[in-house]
């Protein structure tokens, strides 16, 4: 045999454990990947979840009674979600018109001086879990007659936008209640309509 190719004992020890060396460096940084995968992938998940156990969900709702003995009509909206929710955006509109406040509102449907009603500010405001908040209310008939009728029509609505804990953020429109609320990045910003109550 010639000297030069033959390995010699303590060569080929040297390569078997280069090789073995290799294959573990190799499956160690395999499994490193799956670990890492794996903990990426639980940390998603307890976010999604932790996010989903302060899910708020905010609904507007309208109670109206009109008879010759009683009237009543009330704006409401209700945190029914599980997770605080702070309304960062209103808008009402009435005849295609953004309103600035409750009278002007009021004064858009009747045409003359405002009726009683009563009102608690929403915009910025932060609603628990299961708070319920009359923005409007008025027993005044002449007042919930034009309400009624402004309801009805395509052209009046409420839109607002809520956010949670974790600046999830939805957006709703009265005007189509069976949408629901659409997720957005951010509130819109609706600058000089911005309702102010």
């Amino acid at each position: 045999m010639e000297q030069g190719t033959e390995l010699t004992r303590s060569e080929r020890l040297f390569l078997r454990i280069s090789i073995w060396q290799t294959v573990l460096s190799v499956a160690g940084i395999f499994i490193a990947a799956v670990a890492l995968y794996a903990a990426l992938t639980e940390s998603e998940a307890v976010r999604r979840q932790t996010a989903a156990s302060v899910w708020p969900y905010v609904q507007l709702s309208v109670d109206d009674h009109l008879s010759t003995d009683a009237a009543l009509f009330e704006l409401s909206l209700t945190n029914s979600g599980v997770g605080p929710a702070h309304i960062r955006a209103m808008r009402v509109t009435i005849g295609g018109r953004a309103m600035l406040t409750w009278k002007d509102a009021v004064l858009a449907v009747v045409g003359t001086d405002a009726p009683a009603f009563s009102q608690t500010f929403a915009n910025n405001r932060v609603f628990r879990p299961g708070e319920r908040v009359t923005i409007f209310g008025t027993r005044a008939p002449v007042l919930v007659r034009a309400l009624r009728e402004a309801v009805v029509n395509e052209s009046a609505g409420v839109e607002y936008c809520y956010c949670s804990i974790f600046d999830e953020c939805w957006t709703v429109d009265s005007r189509s209640p069976e949408a629901g609320p659409a997720t957005v990045a951010a509130c819109t910003d609706y600058g000089g309509e911005q309702f102010l109550n």
